[in-house]
């Protein structure tokens, strides 16, 4: 069996966490034999799949950002991220347990002290175009880049008092890890189904808070729901008046932050989150049992 996930032109810690947690939670369990192919962190129930593969679903979710994948028998769900995933896939609601990162309550916590009053987790494609170490420094909040190794993005959050995250999987670990967190509007439109999916398996009234972006093209992407293209005019009028706003937006963005620090923090509640483990953990052990080696 084949662990698959999400591979993005830069590394991702939602995606990568895959490779550290699933063989902590299945240990031996994992090959390179792609005749089956173990779903489980990220928004992974779509067509591209090979269809004569078989396809072990584990806490994944559908992300809209493509059609809903069509069903046969080589699908084995044994839980998915959330209620809009299995709406839109037309699947028992007994089938919701919650985003398999979340398994990280029994794998990977671990007592870190506190170093950072305020972290902030931007999605790893508004760093490629943000200047967020800048905002951060300005608001005098802790950067934690989801780009970096998913061993430190961990410490970073444990070691944080409070995370505020455009990332969906910065907030599924920080509040798995009881972290508390304020969730951001992320800038583009097509990631947003996917937190609410999450958010509706532990009970949580989401209602993420917009801010201001740190370039540019974030504004553009926000107001659009469009890549930023333009901006990469050879005009040296409009050359120049990019630099000039993304000269200032990090100022913006930096009092963004600092609102944002005062908001009052979400917590998934500990009923709700043990819930969704002893779910995971049941379809765990029902995989190995059906996959047993």
């Amino acid at each position: 069996m084949k662990l698959y996930y999400y591979r993005s032109t830069a590394p991702n810690f939602g995606d990568d966490l895959n490779n550290v947690l699933m063989p902590k939670v299945f240990p031996r369990f994992f090959d390179e034999d792609d005749l089956t192919l173990f779903l489980a962190i990220g928004s992974v129930l779509f067509d591209h799949h090979p269809q004569q593969a078989t396809k072990v679903v584990f806490g994944s979710g559908f992300g809209q950002y493509t059609a809903a994948p069509r069903l046969d028998e080589r699908w084995k769900f044994y839980c998915v991220r959330g209620p809009l995933t299995a709406q839109a896939l037309g699947l028992d609601e007994r089938l919701v347990a919650a985003d398999a990162a979340v398994l990280v309550n029994r794998h990977l916590k671990k007592a870190v002290p506190k170093r950072f009053k305020f972290s902030y987790v931007p999605h790893w494609q508004s760093l490629l175009n943000g200047n967020w170490p800048k905002a951060c420094e300005l608001a005098d909040v802790e950067l934690i880049d989801p780009r970096w190794p998913v061993d430190r993005v961990l410490d970073m959050i444990q070691a944080s008092n409070t995370v505020i995250t455009e990332a969906m999987h910065g907030a599924i670990v920080a509040d798995a890890l009881r972290v508390p967190w304020v969730p951001v509007l992320p800038f583009h439109r097509s990631h947003r189904f996917k937190w609410s999916d999450w958010a509706g398996a532990l009970k949580i009234d989401l209602r993420p808070f917009p801010t201001f972006p740190a370039t540019l093209h974030d504004l553009w992407v926000s107001k659009t729901g469009r890549d930023g293209n333009w901006m990469s005019s050879k005009n040296r009028l409009i050359q120049l008046a990019v630099t000039a706003a993304n000269d200032t937006l990090p100022y913006a963005a930096a009092r963004g932050l600092r609102r944002l620090s005062e908001m009052e923090p979400v917590l998934s509640s500990d009923i709700a989150l043990a819930r969704a483990v002893a779910k995971l953990e049941e379809a765990a052990d029902q995989i190995r049992r059906d996959f047993h080696r």
